[in-house]
């Protein structure tokens, strides 16, 4: 844009502005501030424009250099000598506190025979004692870390020996820790000691002393004001001043570089300080008034805060303090009779606050939101308060407070633009109305409050939202709409709830009204939207609230036509409006008219359903309109799911008709149900001709519910719902003879099939009084076998995927039978042995698992029912698994490498195992069980990859513990060798593995070798210990040193060293007698010194070092090192 555009630009825009200021659109502050900001933004983008063009010209200076990439910093490692370093202060920092609390118990176990003067000089020679460490680690060791933690606990205990100066009273009574100058020990002491803390704090350079100078300072103010014994709410305004004399302080400090480290720390203390401070007064005080005078004061220190930190956050604690301190002021004087009024303009003050201050922050937007916030907490408790304490009565305080809390949020909706406020300005209205109908409700009273309660919502909806165009309002006008629309919603649902249905079908008609002003004026999308269905939907609950009124005054219309007259004149009358609607043309609005009338009339038939009606022509009668309601409906709209609710109404109607019969046919009620669902598809087969998509939604229904419908007449009807079942045998072949798609085929197939079974099921019923019905599983199976037999390809493929699945449903049948005796168990043997022929006839072998399982389940049914006895029981079992392992190894000879399914091994494996279940009573049979999986292990070696070939043979080997463990519960052996026979077989077998891996997977195998020494090294040494016999000791050691000499000759590392410690172990436990008996504080002085020794070695070490030699011990450990990483 050139200069001259731009200027015309700035003439049209000042001219229209002049314009709404002289017709009073916008008042003279706001015409000063626009224009002031146009001025402004016409002045930046002059300013943007010159340091655009500065940054183009730097940036091609740029361009012509070479842009070095910025290195990303690299994390700080530490150094070898840091790290030793950090090391040695460790060891010093733990040595020398295990050596004074050693000390001190052996120096102080005479502390009662000492006088009062040697007990606190005690404490200053720990306290010197301290400091001598630390110049030693400092000056002599030229260790920092450990010197600061020394001298960081000689400093501590400086109160504590003032503290035992008065304790003890070693300055007389009066200047003792229970005496009357106890503060000012306390005052004195902490004086003292900030010299001290001031000067460590500058040679250390340390801000942990730093706080520890303030901190005693603090303290020394404090004891001083306690010192002269005033008042609470006194001692705290003389908290406060000394913080205000912190922050005064601070800014002499900061202009001095010798105070840098001080001034830098006194900013955090100064806040953490006023906290406390103010944390304290805010809990103790005495007097209200004076109270709140002090509150007033810390708040004004908190402002100031603000220039002393930078933290604007601070005016979040004023703004907090000024409310409180209002909050007591007002309630606590005679302020408080009009208490609502003055809280209301507190939150005004706050918009005064920032006229008063400089302009280095921007205080305006701050306190606007800051007012925001006090006055709705003030609207809050006014009317929290109103509520609880006048119980209804009117306030005229409450009045003026509502309506200046509106004003304030109009103006601030002006200002800041900020929506939410001009939404809280209606509230703030309508509460004052509210006060308003209170007033009148004590002149003329009203039965609820619900009605005048509508009204303040329409008052505020035409004056503000409709009728008002004030430009100072214009900011409300939506809000307002809003805000009434929600009040006079709410008044409605309140009427409800009263049972005032007269009162809420009117309110509903006037709201309808508003609705229609409402859609004149509005321009927003959700009500452009919304207004269309809210004016039917309030016609329509007007008419609803109208027949409730006449129900509840007419015992006719409650008895025989029943609540769901109420929705069908709603629906009637919004079919008139619609009918109205489409003769003017409004065809868009009249389809919506008609669907909300729709949507009533749906009401009507769920209450026709559940409440009371007349059933013989009431009820039927509401179920016929809905058929021609959903029928009309599919007419309007035509889509697909129309007919399937107007098919679902039929069937109910069918069902409404049924129930409202006066008489009954005992063969009609065998078949009565499905022939609702019969009816359906009679429909649907005349309808087909005319329209296939409406003859489609009565075909779906009526087989969705067949279904249903006959499981309810078999349950209710038993053997004579066989009559039902022969019918739908014809509906269902028929529909699986005349279906085209795939999908539809198999479903009337299988639903064929097992009408089939229901057929056959209830005719053995009606035959024979006792119960086969594992039988018909077993008819059914055979049925369709033979249809597969005889059938077409493609029938053959749809009946496999029925058969199967039916054939293992059969054989759990037979499994569940009872009683499950010989001829149950060789039937479930036969059908799961043809289940499996038949699987791997059609090529699915992969599922003959399910059958073999369930063969299983029948084997360990019939053994645990029928009495056998248990070693001809694990015969048995054993007998099926050998048979199972035979048929795997002819089926599949290449299990794994071939990646085949092998569910007989599994099986096998799974008897081998059942045989844990019977207790043995011979030994073989306790043997066989664990011999045999072995062998199935074995077995298996043919069967597996070359890369795995090892692991049958190894898991064979590690399975043959087992009946060696068998073996060992049924042999008697001497008691000291127990132990040694149990825990020794698991070294043999980690031997095993590692000569049967033959070098594979070292690393593993020498963890476990690992492990299973230590684990057998603590068994044994554990017998031992429980034994405390000398013979269990001599095993222990002469084992100890097998493995040691094993280990030698092997060069093994493991057995080396575990035998070496077990035979230590071996060694201190034998001698525990002598060294027990030690007290507890030699150790601690044993641990101390052996930590501060091997802190001078490293530290000796560390100089041998810098020399250039190597210490005789390293020299040692490097030759040691070298021979044992020549062992495995």
């Amino acid at each position: 844009m050139n200069p001259e555009t731009e200027k015309y630009h700035q003439n049209i825009f000042q001219f229209e502005l002049t314009k709404l200021k002289e017709k009073d659109y916008i008042s003279s502050e706001h015409y000063e501030i626009t224009l002031s900001a146009h001025h402004l933004y016409y002045q930046d983008l002059e300013e943007l424009k010159q340091m655009q063009a500065k940054a183009a010209k730097a940036a091609e200076e740029i361009r012509q250099t070479l842009i070095q990439p910025a290195k990303k910093p690299e994390k700080k490692k530490l150094s070898q000598e840091e790290l030793r370093e950090r090391k040695i202060s460790w060891l010093l920092n733990v040595g020398v506190i295990l050596l004074l609390i050693g000390g001190l118990f052996v120096a102080t176990s005479n502390w009662d025979t000492m006088s009062n003067i040697m007990k606190s000089a005690s404490i200053a020679v720990v306290s010197l004692l301290f400091y001598g460490f630390a110049f030693i680690s400092g000056k002599v060791l030229k260790i920092e870390r450990t010197s600061f933690a020394f001298n960081v606990l000689g400093s501590l205990f400086l109160p504590i020996f003032i503290l035992s100066i008065g304790w003890f009273e070693l300055l007389g009574p009066y200047l003792s820790f229970y005496g009357e100058g106890r503060f000012i020990l306390g005052a004195a002491g902490s004086f003292l000691i900030v010299p001290v803390y001031s000067v460590l704090a500058q040679r250390l350079d340390s801000r942990l002393f730093v706080w520890f100078a303030y901190i005693a300072l603090t303290a020394g103010a404090g004891y001083t004001l306690v010192a002269f014994k005033l008042e609470k709410d006194s001692f705290y305004l003389g908290l406060m001043i000394f913080n205000a004399l912190l922050s005064a302080a601070y800014h002499r400090m900061k202009k001095r570089d010798s105070l840098k480290l001080f001034s830098g720390e006194l900013v955090f203390f100064a806040q953490i300080n006023l906290v406390i401070s103010t944390l304290l007064m805010l809990v103790f005080f005495n007097s209200h008034v004076f109270y709140s005078v002090n509150i007033l004061l810390t708040a004004a220190v908190y402002l100031s805060m603000v220039y002393v930190t930078g933290r604007k956050e601070f005016h979040f604690v004023f703004s907090l303090l000024i409310v409180y301190g209002a909050y007591q002021l007002i309630e606590n004087t005679i302020l408080n009779s009009a208490g609502p009024v003055f809280f209301a303009l507190v939150g005004i003050g706050f918009l005064i606050v920032p006229r008063v201050m400089d302009k280095q922050y921007s205080w305006d937007k701050i306190f606007r939101l800051t007012s925001a916030a006090v006055s709705i907490l003030a609207f809050l408790y006014i009317s929290v308060e109103g509520i609880l304490l006048r119980v209804g009565e009117p306030s005229v305080s409450l009045l003026l407070a509502y309506i200046i809390l509106a004003v304030q949020f109009i103006y601030l909706a002006s200002v800041m633009a900020n929506g939410l406020f001009a939404y809280l300005a209606p509230v703030f209205f309508a509460s004052a109305l509210y006060e308003l109908v209170l007033m009148l409700d004590k002149a003329v009273e009203f039965n609820n409050l619900s009605l005048p309660f509508f009204f303040i919502g329409f008052v505020l909806f035409i004056s503000f939202g409709y009728l008002l165009k004030h430009p100072f309002l214009k900011v409300v006008e939506s809000s307002s709409r809003d805000v009434a629309t929600c009040i006079m919603l709410f008044s409605v649902v309140i009427a409800a709830g009263f049972l005032d249905w007269l009162a809420a079908g009117t309110m509903l008609l006037i709201f309808s009204f508003v609705m229609y002003l409402m859609n004149k004026a509005e321009n927003r999308i959700f009500y452009t939207e919304a207004i269309p269905w809210a004016i039917p939907l309030s016609i329509g609950f007007a008419f609803m609230f109208y027949g409730e009124h006449m129900r509840w005054n007419s015992s006719f219309y409650q008895n025989e036509l029943g609540i769901a007259i109420n929705t069908i004149m709603a629906s009637i009358s919004l079919l008139i409006l619609a009918g109205a609607l489409y003769k003017k043309r409004q065809k868009a609005q009249a389809r919506n008219v008609f669907l909300i009338a729709l949507g009533f009339y749906t009401i009507s038939l769920f209450t026709a359903t559940a409440l009371t009606i007349n059933e013989v022509w009431m009820r039927p009668a509401v179920f016929i309109g809905g058929i021609i309601m959903y029928l009309f409906l599919y007419h309007v709209i035509k889509q697909k799911w129309v007919p399937f609710a107007a098919a679902s109404i039929s069937l109910f109607a069918y069902f409404m008709i049924l129930i409202g019969l006066p008489f009954i046919f005992p063969f009609f009620n065998w078949i009565e149900l499905p022939m609702g669902a019969w009816t359906l598809l009679a429909a649907a087969y005349y309808i087909s001709k005319k329209d296939l998509v409406l003859a489609k939604g009565f075909s779906w229904i009526g087989h969705i519910y067949m279904p249903c419908a006959l499981i309810l007449t078999y349950f209710i009807y038993r053997e004579n719902s066989i009559w039902s079942f022969l019918a739908t045998l014809a509906v269902y072949w028929i529909s699986f003879r005349i279906s085209v798609k795939e999908w539809k085929v198999k479903v009337f197939l299988y639903g064929t099939f097992l009408t089939l079974f229901m057929v056959i099921l209830t005719g053995m019923d009606y035959i024979w009084e006792e119960s086969y019905s594992e039988y018909a599983t077993l008819i059914v199976s055979f049925a369709v076998f033979l249809f597969w037999l005889t059938g077409k390809a493609q029938d053959k493929m749809r009946s496999v995927y029925f058969l199967i699945p039916w054939s293992v449903i059969g054989i759990l049948a037979f499994l569940t039978s009872y009683p499950f005796g010989y001829v149950q168990f060789i039937v479930s043997i036969i059908y799961s042995a043809g289940l499996i022929v038949y699987l791997h006839r059609t090529k699915l072998d992969i599922l003959a698992a399910v059958p073999l399982v369930l063969l299983y389940v029948a084997v360990l049914k019939f053994l645990f029912i029928n009495g056998i006895a248990s070693d001809m029981k694990i015969l048995v079992v054993a007998g099926f698994g050998l048979v199972s392992v035979i048929i795997g190894k002819m089926v599949y000879i290449k299990i794994l490498m071939n990646k085949k399914a092998d569910s007989y091994t599994i099986i096998s494996l799974l008897f081998f195992l059942t045989a844990y279940l019977f207790p043995a009573v011979s030994l073989w049979a306790e043997v066989l069980p664990g011999l045999l999986i072995s062998t199935l292990l074995f077995l298996q070696r043919g069967r597996v990859a070359s890369k795995y070939f090892w692991l049958p043979g190894l898991l064979a080997g590690a399975i043959l513990l087992e009946p060696y463990y068998s073996l060992l519960r049924n042999i008697e052996m001497p008691n000291m060798f127990i132990r040694e026979a149990y825990v020794l077989p698991w070294i043999i077998l980690i031997i095993f593995f590692r000569k049967v891996l033959n070098g594979q997977y070292t690393s593993l195998t020498n963890k476990l070798q690992w492990a299973v020494l230590i684990l057998v090294s603590l068994l044994l040494v554990q017998d031992g210990l429980a034994s405390n016999t000398v013979y269990d000791a001599l095993i222990v050691g002469t084992l100890s040193l097998i493995s040691m000499l094993a280990g030698t000759f092997w060069r093994i590392k493991a057995y080396f060293f575990v035998g070496s410690g077990v035979l230590l172990l071996n060694v201190l436990l034998q001698t525990r007698p002598y060294w027990g008996n030690l007290p507890w504080w030699a150790y601690l002085l044993i641990a101390g010194s052996i930590l501060i020794s091997a802190a001078s070695y490293n530290e000796w070490q560390k100089q041998k070092t810098a020399k250039g030699e190597e210490p005789l011990i390293s020299k040692w450990k490097s030759r040691i090192m070298n021979k044992l990483n020549e062992w495995s």
